[in-house]
């Protein structure tokens, strides 16, 4: 409910101390350039020119790059009625002058600001209301400082001055001590800094609610790419511990989502457990394809190898990571279906049952040389097989181990 409050304190600031603001703000909107609009099925609009409309998508030019979206999630197109043209870069905001206001003259100061945003002049109420925020908590109430950060908001949306909406957010940040309102207040900022434009996803933004409604999903899915990127390069994952280590951070990091989005790291817990499920199989499926093209290498290796301690310490120092390797790889699999049930995402494990048995299986054969292998003898030193002197025989299966050496 603090959140709630917070997103529209600056409604109750319109209707307890600027009755006519209201009407400027939800009604005195700058009409925008000639352009298309599109409205999909959930609601959202999307303002440009539209480049490609075919059965299957429609692809719209906006000041924030191309959108496209697919015909069946569109619920209506509205053309403008001008030809429509491809949005051009956008031109430098006008300037904001900061009034001086005398402290004695607030309320006047106060009316005047009123006046301009009724009459859709953003910068000149920008710049009342700037001069206004300048003054102690004496000649202007915190209930009005409130209000003016919002107000300050929408005008700098309307002259599509992205950096100094931002500032204005930043600024009520200030004004608030509830923890969740200042993070939500802060992320929306962010958004508006780092993308340079008064648009979040191709959406235009004309009033404060409006920014906060835009911004906290964006800011939601950012959490949730920042857990799954965690996810993805996770590493030690053979290892039991190393696995719940990495599903707990990327799952705190998604749980950061919820002060933007309540309920939004429940509705999306398992796309990170996935992503740790997908990191340990695609090591595990990198190392069976390594180690089988080193079991041939080893082989080869091993039947042509004199029997000299240099050779088999040679030979150790290439068998010792192929181990390393294919044991690594037998221990990460065998720790998923744990995973999947501590996390209580069994479909994980019940859905990739199937190749994570083959995988077990190929890993137990690499244990091996290859079935119907020739050895000969390794001599003085035995090697890793032992054996007589310029002896050769078949034997079922050999382990695949160091070479004694002495």
């Amino acid at each position: 409910m603090k959140c709630i409050r917070t997103v529209l304190a600056v409604a109750r600031w319109h209707v307890t101390a600027m009755p006519a603001l209201v009407a400027a703000i939800l009604l005195a909107v700058a009409s925008p350039a000639p352009a298309d609009r599109i409205i999909t099925k959930t609601g959202e609009t999307f303002t440009g020119a539209i480049v490609e409309d075919t059965a299957e998508k429609v692809v719209l030019k906006t000041l924030s790059g191309t959108v496209t979206i697919a015909r069946d999630q569109v619920k209506s197109i509205e053309k403008s009625d001008e030809p429509a043209k491809a949005p051009s870069a956008a031109q430098a905001p006008p300037q904001v002058a900061v009034v001086q206001v005398d402290p004695a003259k607030a309320a006047q100061a106060l009316k005047d600001a009123k006046s301009a945003l009724v009459a859709g002049e953003w910068a000149k109420a920008a710049g009342l209301l700037e001069g206004l925020m300048l003054l102690d908590e004496r000649s202007l109430s915190p209930n009005d400082r409130l209000g003016a950060t919002g107000a300050l908001v929408t005008c700098y949306l309307q002259i599509k001055d992205a950096q100094g909406a931002a500032k204005s957010l930043l600024r009520r940040a200030a004004l608030t001590n509830d923890p969740a309102d200042k993070k939500r207040l802060v992320a929306a900022a962010d958004v508006l800094k780092l993308s340079g434009a008064t648009e979040i996803g191709g959406k235009t933004l004309s009033r404060f609610e409006e920014v906060l409604a835009a911004a906290m999903p964006y800011r939601a899915q950012e959490c949730l790419k920042e857990a799954n990127d965690m996810a993805v390069k996770a590493t030690r994952l053979n290892d039991a511990a190393q696995l719940d280590k990495a599903a707990a951070t990327a799952l705190k990091r998604l749980a950061e989502a919820d002060v933007f989005v309540p309920g939004f790291s429940a509705a999306h817990r398992m796309e990170p457990l996935a992503a740790i499920f997908n990191n340990v199989l695609n090591a595990v499926r990198r190392a069976v394809e390594s180690c089988d093209k080193d079991r041939q290498e080893l082989t080869q290796t091993s039947l042509s190898m004199p029997a000299t301690v240099p050779a088999a310490r040679d030979f150790n120092n290439r068998v010792k990571p192929y181990l390393a390797r294919r044991e690594g790889a037998e221990a990460a699999l065998k720790n998923l279906q744990p995973f999947a049930q501590k996390n209580n995402a069994a479909e994980l494990y019940t859905s990739n049952e199937k190749e994570i048995t083959d995988l077990l299986h190929k890993l137990d054969d690499l244990q091996y040389y290859p079935k119907g292998t020739v050895f000969p003898s390794m001599g003085y030193y035995g090697g890793p097989y032992g054996g007589s002197y310029g002896s050769s025989y078949v034997v079922p299966r050999r382990l695949i181990k160091l070479a004694r050496i002495g």
